[in-house]
């Protein structure tokens, strides 16, 4: 994965990459319970828990916001393993399946991998507050828990992201309905959108 330097070395393709806060410091109840779930996993010697030991029942109260990314040749790509029906049916598309580098939601498959390279240097749970701009200049505030999982062996090598409970009407996850679907690109299905500094959020 490289970082492109066109813009400083927090930024990919012009736009800031997410800076990486301890999930323990977000205040969201649904998120902590979610953080507290996953620290009361079994760890078999290790730091981080085995996907095997997951029961995906223990995932209800979270699911339909919940995605799942699988690290491919060590980081080289990341494929979309799973993506919550929530997210899909309000951005429109269902990226299950597919590899970053093929498209992404939002912003550029570069800025994404780059994200994936500092979670996978972390190799702890992670939070992630930031504004989604769309094309017609709405915002959509949003906050994500990333929680990583191996499979075999101690390496990283899955990724649970949660989309936290929005606590506002105004405030949804719709990029693709709020962007405008004409604003698609014809082979990805994708809408375009930025992402704006953590600072930018609404109070």
């Amino acid at each position: 994965m490289t970082t492109a330097a066109n813009a400083g070395p927090d930024r990919v393709d012009g736009i800031e990459v997410a800076p990486l806060l301890p999930a323990e410091a977000c205040g969201k109840a649904d998120a902590r319970a979610l953080l507290d779930w996953w620290n009361g996993l079994p760890r078999d010697g290790g730091a981080i828990p085995d996907w095997s030991d997951v029961d995906p029942v223990a995932l209800l109260p979270w699911m339909g916001w919940i995605s799942l990314y699988d690290v491919v040749d060590g980081g080289r790509d990341i494929r979309y393993r799973l993506v919550g029906s929530r997210i899909t049916e309000q951005a429109g598309i269902d990226l299950t399946g597919r590899l970053v580098s093929q498209g992404v939601y939002a912003a550029t498959p570069r800025l994404l991998l780059e994200h994936f390279r500092r979670l996978g240097e972390r190799a702890a749970p992670a939070w992630t507050n930031r504004v989604m701009e769309t094309q017609h200049g709405l915002t959509i505030t949003h906050d994500r828990i990333w929680l990583p999982f191996r499979r075999v062996g101690r390496s990283v090598e899955l990724w649970l992201l949660y989309v936290c409970r929005l606590e506002s009407s105004a405030d949804r996850l719709d990029a693709g309905r709020l962007a405008g679907f004409g604003q698609r690109d014809p082979k990805t299905g994708l809408v375009p959108v930025t992402l704006n500094p953590a600072s930018l959020l609404r109070a």
